[in-house]
């Protein structure tokens, strides 16, 4: 057996993603890098999905640690500099309204009659392969049914009932199918969200439990039953969780009820060359609203700065000093004037909570 590996003072952990990471990991990292030596680089975007849990990671290290940030301003995953741009309004939540005339006019916004309508195109971009971001695991469950029974319809994946193994879920998985395992598994050798293609299944004549023969990245692996029915599901589809860290070169996402600002935005930049929003509505008007509704619910974790400035633009916005001329005073607002005038309330803000100044502490560290 080789040594284990050791860390030390040559070490560096790099955590990626580090905006969904839970304070109490963080705490564990920390502890574990003061005790080795090692150091430990947090690396992630704080306007995308939070940690499930306590969270605010990335911005406590930045309050207490600012000497050591370093904050990247340019955008390099996309082919059109313009969509680029876009990108940053989104990240921003800025003229939310704005934004979606520009998608519209790209192309980038489909409206669709009705949610079965939408559900079904969704499943056809994602049988193809195409990333297909959706807000909630009944939706995500919903377009995976029906993209595998698209590829069974196309002879993609097998036809043979017989042939088909069926989760505790009720999902049915045939050779051909898209699949990602849900749970680490040293002695299957699989991770959490590895995605394969079935190459093979195991059944019986009495059940419909069975086995995979799978295919991807890490290569060939064998799944027992037990494991496949509790822990594997189709990968048609997936939720802005799953998709985080993903770059493709095309990315279709669901924005409904449920859609927060920081899931729309995971969703819309996951693909490199086009992003596709879809939305329900009998109108544009009415889907231009379900989209500024969206990037209203905040689910980005940014901290106490951004908390008072999101808290001071409502109090001008629905407090009782507001009027509709203010209103729509702001709409006609050029984006770099809107752009203007959010940086000033933002350093006017940071004025007063007074930031800039490390928080008295008994002890280093960030706070946790």
């Amino acid at each position: 057996m080789p040594d284990a590996p050791r860390l030390d003072s040559r070490t560096v952990l790099v955590v990626d993603e580090a905006g969904m990471l839970d304070q109490d990991t963080a705490r564990a990292l920390f502890e574990l890098a003061d005790a080795t030596g090692a150091g430990l680089d947090l690396v992630g975007d704080r306007h995308q999905l939070p940690a499930v849990g306590r969270g605010g990671v990335l911005d406590l290290a930045a309050r207490y640690a600012p000497d050591r940030c370093v904050e990247l301003d340019g955008v390099r995953r996309f082919t059109d500099p313009d969509y680029a741009d876009l990108s940053l309004r989104m990240r921003g939540g800025e003229i939310p309204g704005w934004v979606f005339d520009e998608l519209l006019d790209r192309g980038e916004i489909v409206v669709h009659a009705s949610e079965v309508e939408r559900d079904h195109a969704l499943a056809v971009r994602a049988s193809l392969g195409e990333l297909v971001v959706a807000d909630t695991r009944e939706q995500v469950g919903r377009i995976n049914g029906l993209a595998h029974q698209i590829r069974l319809a196309t002879g993609e994946v097998t036809a043979e009932a017989a042939d088909l193994v069926t989760t505790d879920a009720g999902e049915q998985i045939g050779v051909g199918d898209r699949v990602v395992t849900r749970r680490n598994d040293s002695e299957v050798d699989v991770a959490n969200r590895e995605t394969w293609t079935v190459t093979a299944t195991t059944t019986t004549i009495t059940s419909t439990a069975g086995g995979l023969t799978v295919v991807g990245e890490p290569g060939r692996r064998t799944l027992p039953a037990e494991y496949v029915a509790q822990h594997v599901e189709l990968a048609y589809a997936t939720t802005a969780y799953g998709a985080q860290g993903a770059s493709v070169p095309t990315a279709h996402v669901l924005v409904g009820d449920h859609t927060g600002a920081a899931s729309a935005y995971v969703g819309m930049t996951r693909g490199r060359d086009h992003n596709t929003a879809h939305l329900v509505a009998a109108t544009v008007q009415e889907a231009r609203r379900q989209w500024v509704d969206a990037f209203s619910r905040d689910r980005a974790d940014l901290g106490p700065t951004h908390a008072a400035l999101r808290a001071i633009e409502d109090i001008e916005r629905y407090g009782p000093n507001a009027s509709h001329d203010s209103l729509r005073r702001r709409r006609l607002l050029s984006p770099a004037e809107v752009e203007r005038r959010d940086q000033e309330r933002h350093r006017q803000t940071e004025e007063a909570l007074d930031y800039s100044r490390p928080p008295r502490t008994s002890s280093p560290g960030i706070g946790f």
